[in-house]
């Protein structure tokens, strides 16, 4: 196994673990069931990007093809759910034990680990800032699906800047519209540094 891919899979196995402990405790500690458990989890940004870059690296681990660019916009993602957090949330957070950890997890370690391997691993001289559009979608999406499920589901919002219901359509509207700037003011600097580190040696990456 080429250590690509055993850093693939290592991280993989991290994002597993840390979300099926997750799960399980939820499961453990409020007696509900796994589909309910599963509701309430992915209903955080956190989770998906988390999710997304286990199955990534999973598939580059088992011998899969990803697109650079692919892995541009998770990079992305999940730097976002780590500066959020530690610049907005960290400091309302008190945990202990097990959750302290998993916590760690998903919003420190996993995504330092997946920073290391596009550093290490991805091709990243071919980034072009065009690039950081499709980048949008997945932040796009989710707070769509976020503010669909509030509004037919459930009625509770992850997340106050969503909140239709108190904030209306037009703020809420602005609310998305300057997350999706902030999410492409961190994906130049991304597509600045691939540029410049890509032509580096030692930094270029392998490919995919």
């Amino acid at each position: 196994m080429t250590a690509k891919r055993l850093c693939a899979a290592l991280l993989a196995l991290a994002v597993c673990v840390t979300i099926v402990t997750r799960i399980w405790l939820r499961i453990d500690r409020y007696d509900i069931g796994l589909l309910d458990t599963l509701a309430f989890n992915y209903r955080y940004f956190t989770i998906w990007t988390n999710t997304l870059v286990g199955l990534t690296c999973a598939w580059v681990a088992l011998g899969g093809r990803e697109p650079a660019k692919v892995q541009g916009g998770l990079l992305l993602s999940i730097a976002m759910v780590a500066i959020v957090y530690h610049v907005l949330l960290a400091h309302l957070r008190d945990y202990r034990g097990i959750d302290m950890v998993i916590d760690l997890m998903l919003h420190t370690l996993i995504p330092l680990g997946f920073a290391g391997y596009w550093l290490a691993f991805v091709q990243k001289a071919d980034l072009s800032y065009p690039d950081i559009l499709p980048w949008l979608i997945l932040p796009l999406l989710y707070c769509i699906v976020a503010m669909l499920r509030a509004a037919f589901v459930d009625g509770r919002y992850p997340y106050h800047f969503l909140n239709l219901d108190d904030l209306g359509p037009l703020r809420t509207g602005l609310n998305i519209f300057g997350l999706l700037i902030v999410f492409s003011g961190f994906g130049a600097l991304i597509v600045w540094a691939g540029q410049r580190l890509g032509r580096r040696p030692g930094f270029a990456g392998t490919g995919f």
